[in-house]
């Protein structure tokens, strides 16, 4: 396709520039330094998932000049979760609860990707140290705190985490936020996941905090809201430690 065959999308947090072609069927996102790296970690999930029965967008090109990385992929039907009117937000309640309870039930030893706490605390160190955390986007509880006092808290409660981890491990989707996942507008089940980047094995609260959060904060996902988030809670059928949904959305700061 030419150039002028692409709209940019400016929707999403992601980093990378994202365009879609105008027929609705292809994704673009293309991104340098960090941002290459991390197109190069949606692709390589991206591939494993179509091995499995996951659904989620396929791998149609991959571009890298060593400056530039450019990932194309195919478009999933549906709309995410976060622009669904409220009247349809119970029935996808449980059609979310059930697909994480999917997702999170996928044999986890035919997963080749690490994000447990030996992968991810180093992680949030090394991105405090190179000045990579955005402290302007902290959650509203942790406002005016420093990127090196919140990384310096979540070393203190790693121990305590990592012996809770065992127990809870899980394929992950890593950044499990409404925009993420898609739904049919009719049925309202869930057609696929995107932005897979942060995919791995983990502690399952991993998700369900970040999941939770999304639906709580209001100003970004008005139809939902905190009950809505004990709603699907509740749907996923396993109880959440709240010790453990607190920490793993102190460790999304730093990514």
């Amino acid at each position: 396709m030419s150039d002028r065959s692409w709209e940019q999308v400016v929707t999403g947090r992601t980093g990378a520039g994202v365009r879609r072609s105008r027929d609705g069927r292809v994704y673009r996102k293309s991104g340098v330094g960090e941002v290459r790296g991390e197109l190069a970690d949606e692709r390589d999930r991206l591939l494993w998932l179509a091995e499995t029965d996951l659904p989620t967008a396929s791998v149609l090109d991959w571009e890298d000049d060593g400056d530039t990385a450019t990932l194309t992929t195919s478009a999933l039907a549906g709309v995410p979760l976060s622009e669904l009117p409220g009247s349809s937000v119970p029935g996808a309640l449980k059609s979310f609860g059930l697909f994480l309870q999917r997702l999170h039930g996928w044999p986890r030893e035919t997963c080749p990707f690490d994000r447990w706490l030996a992968v991810t605390v180093p992680s949030a160190r090394v991105r405090v140290d190179e000045g990579l955390v955005d402290e302007d986007d902290f959650d509203a509880e942790r406002e005016g705190a420093s990127a090196e006092d919140l990384v310096n808290r979540l070393i203190d409660a790693r121990p305590r985490a990592e012996e809770l981890e065992v127990g809870d491990m899980v394929v992950c989707h890593g950044d499990a936020c409404l925009p993420n996942f898609l739904v049919d507008v009719e049925s309202l089940d869930v057609t696929g996941m995107v932005d897979v980047g942060r995919l791995g094995v983990a502690d399952r609260h991993l998700d369900l905090a970040l999941a939770a959060r999304s639906m709580t904060d209001t100003s970004l996902n008005p139809a939902y809201g905190p009950a809505a988030a004990e709603a699907m809670l509740a749907v996923y059928g396993l109880p959440a430690d709240p010790w453990r949904l607190d920490f793993y959305r102190l460790l999304d700061e730093f990514f």
